[in-house]
């Protein structure tokens, strides 16, 4: 048969191909990128016709060795499994066939002390994915140091063991690296304790760090940077467009970069002119959007953000497949604009830091930026005061036989 592509096509995967095409150009790509899908796909379909195979009976095997004959037969293109995850994901979702994850393993011990403790983290802590990601890491690496030659038994674990692992880290990442190590350990201990598996609460084995809260200053950036940061974001292109609202957003609003990568088109309230914002803790508080970040966001919305696509989220990626960015993109995107513009060191906190310093700078108080940024403790706020030079002014004691 002959797709509307004009891809022709035979074998099993023939009744297929439409709803291929019809998904790929709905995630962004190309008319020419969709039909390279497609004859890549006619080909699988001619190999599982000449194997006498059908599409349920794919496998990582069966698709590694459908690789292996494309690489034979001379083709130079879409040569790993990686190419063929648009017809995978499809067949495995609207298509109807139940296929296996390529890159699934069988369950391992350590997942069975991990997956429930995971589960933890989300149904009774309520930490957002990204937390849990950092949490299991650390515990990961914990575990498969400490066991890495006998079997997993939490029992086993000694103060010795975790005081060690503390020590390894502080040794190799900055302070606030391993304060995090700390909490996640402290996080797991205490939950290894509660549910029986050890029977000591080594929490109490956990070294401090010695690090000190609110010890430095916050680095916001002048109204004449933020002016040559915003500058450097080219409008005339539907990247920079993009990138001028996200920046607007977190420079104007001090919005976190999970914050701005979670936003969906139904947190955006144009009558009202309110955006919802979720932040740590799955709490969700409403936030006036100022004219100049609405008009950024809307001129994106209208002018630059790939459609058709079924995807709620507000920032997408610029390239195909089309999907919503991630924490790490919106850091990405914060530190190229930065560099672009001559500002070194520079990154999505930064540009938080310059929404507090601006409102303490024209006046605000610190319990109005505290509502604004949504600290939850006051100390996270009091670190503004050290840059509040009006109000330490009158604080300043004269020096003895000077001016004040």
């Amino acid at each position: 048969m002959v797709d509307g592509a004009g891809v022709r096509m035979t074998g099993p995967l023939s009744p297929y191909a439409p709803g291929v095409w019809r998904e790929l150009r709905e995630r962004g790509y190309t008319a020419l990128s969709s039909r390279n899908v497609l004859r890549l796909m006619a080909h699988l379909s001619r190999w599982l016709q000449s194997e006498g195979l059908e599409p349920v009976e794919l496998s990582a095997e069966r698709i590694g060795a459908f690789c292996a004959a494309r690489r034979g037969a001379g083709y130079t293109g879409f040569l790993t499994p990686r190419a063929l995850r648009p017809i995978l994901d499809y067949l495995r979702g609207a298509g109807g066939v139940s296929l296996p994850e390529a890159a699934r393993h069988a369950p391992t011990p350590l997942d069975g002390i991990l997956n429930p403790y995971v589960e933890y983290l989300r149904r009774e802590r309520s930490l957002t994915e990204a937390a849990i990601a950092r949490y299991a890491s650390v515990v990961r690496q914990l575990l498969v140091r400490r066991f890495a030659h006998e079997p997993i038994a939490l029992a086993a674990l000694t103060a010795r063991d975790v005081t060690a692992a503390v020590l390894r880290t502080s040794e190799c990442y900055r302070i606030g690296t391993t304060k995090h190590t700390v909490t996640a350990f402290r996080s797991f201990l205490r939950y290894a304790y509660l549910t029986g598996q050890t029977a000591v609460n080594l929490t109490g084995a956990l070294p401090a760090v010695a690090g000190w809260r609110l010890a430095g200053l916050p680095r916001g950036l002048d109204p004449r940077q933020v002016r040559q940061l915003l500058r450097h974001c080219d409008r005339r292109t539907h990247l920079g467009r993009r990138n001028y609202a996200i920046v607007l957003l977190m420079v104007r609003l001090g919005l976190r970069r999970g914050e701005v990568a979670a936003l969906v088109l139904e947190d955006i309230d144009w009558q009202r002119a309110e955006v919802v914002i979720r932040g740590k803790g799955r709490r969700e508080d409403r936030l006036p959007l100022p004219e100049d970040v609405g008009r950024a966001v809307a001129a994106y919305l209208r002018a630059s953000r790939p459609r058709p696509t079924s995807c709620r989220h507000v920032f997408l990626r610029s390239c195909a497949p089309c999907g919503p960015l991630g924490a790490a993109a919106i850091t990405a995107v914060a530190t190229a604009c930065l560099a672009r513009a001559g500002i070194p060191c520079g990154g999505a906190h930064r540009l938080r830091h310059t929404a507090a310093t601006e409102m303490l700078r024209r006046g605000g108080s610190l319990d109005e930026i505290a509502q604004v940024l949504r600290h939850q403790s006051a100390d996270t706020t009091a670190l503004y005061a050290k840059v509040d030079r009006l109000g330490l002014r009158d604080l300043a004691q004269p020096w003895p036989g000077g001016a004040r």
